[in-house]
């Protein structure tokens, strides 16, 4: 599964956190500084694995408590509709 966010987003950093704004539903929503790691990984698209890579790596956390934040994480971002996801084909 290919995951990125949606283009039509605006984002800004303020004071280590991500705000954006969705110009779909024009409504705001802010990032603290993990979630702000995670949504600039989406930028190109990925994979969910490589996020929970990507904490592991940068905050040392196990896989199994990375893979729960990733999955909350990418839970909340599907109810507020601001990501896309994709299978990826066969190969």
């Amino acid at each position: 599964m290919l995951i990125s966010r949606r283009s039509d987003i605006i984002c800004r950093e303020v004071d280590g956190k991500l705000v954006g704004l969705d110009l779909r539903s024009s409504q705001y929503f802010s990032l603290n500084p993990t979630g702000t790691l995670l949504w600039r990984l989406l930028e190109q698209g990925t994979e969910p694995n490589s996020l929970v890579d990507a904490l592991v790596t940068s905050h040392h956390l196990s896989p199994e408590l990375a893979a729960t934040q990733v999955d909350a994480f990418l839970e909340s971002l599907r109810k507020q509709e601001l990501i896309e996801e994709e299978p990826q084909p066969p190969g």
